[in-house]
């Protein structure tokens, strides 16, 4: 199963070496690894076996054996720190995460500075506090995995790959490793050595679920759909229950154009989900086999759907950001005047949704930057300019990554819109890896220059890109018809 690179789930994979500071002091200790406080030791078990299905993305179960952890110790920070990421919308990741930062003081130092760094609110911050982490333990492998992880997340894949490495180096046998090992190099399109690294995370495991998935989202991306179908039904006939997979088979009938059979899949998760995030994210592909096929008014029409079970259901960050998508995909499409309403709803929800201070600062950034996208479209040069310059001093000042890498495509798609292709070129390559509508941009501002060769590459490059997402769904087919 792929990664998120969202900011606020990069610590989603912290895992961490526990011990037992005071009923279970009689157990061996290494001093490696960081120790980690609680005061039961039925705690302790119940937690293990969470982060075990935890690290395997059986995050439903998971959560399950977290909550049965805290039941038992209310004061059992890491538990609090992993329950956030395991599921239950915005308000159960915050008041977790919370919980958890307010027993900061109460703790190991190692479990100090990991809950500070699941705590921060930009990657400058995070750094900080994973650098002093990886001095007092640099020998724990999970603490070499997070860093890895967050370097992944940054598409720094090259110091990604060194920390992930340093875990293999520690722990041959550790699985999880050799998922990371898999997807680092599938960032660097090192496809032999990620399917080495698949491979041997199905020897190591091969009564789990989850290698299967990875290795069939390998297949994938090479565009061995047949292949990658066979490996994903493997995942499922291991675990029936690790649903997540179904979405896997749908995604290769979207390159296979069979999209009536993607939703066929998509809507099959969605009747199997185990929670309402897995029933959201089953909507979300549906919507975006809509936006494939050129069905954008069924995509915008599903997407509305998910935003009103979202918000039923207290998932406010969820169905703001499909308000959002919907008024990126219609200023897409040039319908700006429905793109605007959707933007403003998600602008209203924002204002009405109980977020905390900084997230809902974040959203107004990301929103403001969304307006200046829109203004570009309908020709405002001016109007955006001035938007953009004062998002900009705020955005510097905060250095959030995600909120760097969208003022850079806006203020490119801006000198672009302008005519001036040399500079926009500068600020598209700034936007990190991975998002197909940058690079047709960048494609067609290569063309215009006169690079055609190159721009020839990039539309080849999204033609044959097999990771599904709305701004592949945007730009696939322009790219083709381009070639």
């Amino acid at each position: 199963m792929s990664h998120s690179k969202v900011l606020f789930v990069l610590f989603l994979f912290i895992s961490v070496a526990l011990q037992l500071l005071s009923s279970c002091a009689e157990e061996k200790i290494n001093p490696k690894e960081i120790p980690i406080t609680t005061n039961s030791d039925e705690a302790l078990q119940l937690f293990l076996k969470g982060r075990d299905m935890f690290d395997k993305l059986k995050t439903p179960q998971a959560a399950e054996f977290f909550d049965k952890a805290i039941a038992l110790d209310k004061d059992f920070a890491m538990a609090y720190l992993y329950r956030a990421s395991s599921g239950g919308g915005y308000k159960v990741y915050r008041a977790n995460l919370s919980k958890a930062f307010d027993l900061h003081d109460k703790v190991t130092e190692g479990e100090k500075h990991l809950i500070l760094y699941s705590n921060a609110d930009n990657s400058a911050t995070q750094k900080v506090e994973l650098d002093t982490i990886l001095a007092l333990f640099p020998e724990d492998k999970r603490i070499q995995e997070l860093a890895g992880n967050y370097y992944y997340g940054l598409s720094e894949y090259s110091k990604a790959l060194d920390h992930y490495k340093k875990v293999v180096e520690i722990d041959s046998n550790y699985a999880a490793s050799y998922n990371q090992l898999g997807y680092v190099y599938m960032g660097m399109e090192n496809y032999a050595e990620a399917e080495k690294s698949f491979k041997k995370y199905i020897e190591l495991i091969p009564d789990e679920a989850n290698p299967y998935d990875s290795y069939a989202e390998l297949l994938l991306m090479q565009g061995r759909f047949d292949e990658s179908i066979e490996q994903y039904k493997k995942a499922l006939q291991t675990d029936p229950e690790f649903v997540t997979a179904l979405v896997g088979i749908g995604n290769n009938f979207i390159f296979k154009k069979d999209y009536k059979k993607a939703r066929d899949y998509y809507q099959q998760y969605y009747d199997k989900s185990f929670n309402i995030n897995q029933k959201l994210d089953a909507l979300w592909w549906k919507a975006v086999s809509y936006i494939h096929e050129g069905k954008t008014a069924d995509g915008i029409k599903v997407f509305d759907e998910r935003s009103k079970i979202a918000f039923d259901n207290n998932y406010s960050t969820a169905g703001i950001t499909g308000y959002r998508f919907s008024g990126l995909i219609l200023a897409d499409k040039g319908s700006f005047k429905e793109a605007e309403k959707y933007i403003n709803k998600a602008a209203d929800f924002i204002n009405s949704s109980k977020l905390r201070e900084e997230d809902h600062k974040a959203y107004e950034i990301t929103i403001g930057l969304d307006r200046c996208y829109l203004q570009i479209l309908k020709k405002d040069i001016k109007g955006a300019e001035k938007n953009l310059e004062t998002l900009k001093q705020v955005i510097d000042k905060r250095e959030v990554s995600t909120e760097i890498e969208y003022l850079n495509f806006v203020t490119g798609f801006l000198l672009f819109q302008k005519g001036n292709n040399d500079l926009a070129l500068q600020y598209f390559q700034k936007t990190g890896e991975g998002n197909p509508y940058y690079w047709y941009l960048e494609a067609i501002a290569q063309e215009k220059m006169g690079n055609k060769q190159t721009s020839k590459e990039l539309y080849g490059k999204i033609a044959n890109y097999n990771a599904n997402s709305v701004p592949l769904a945007l730009v696939r087919d322009r790219a083709k018809n381009k070639m």
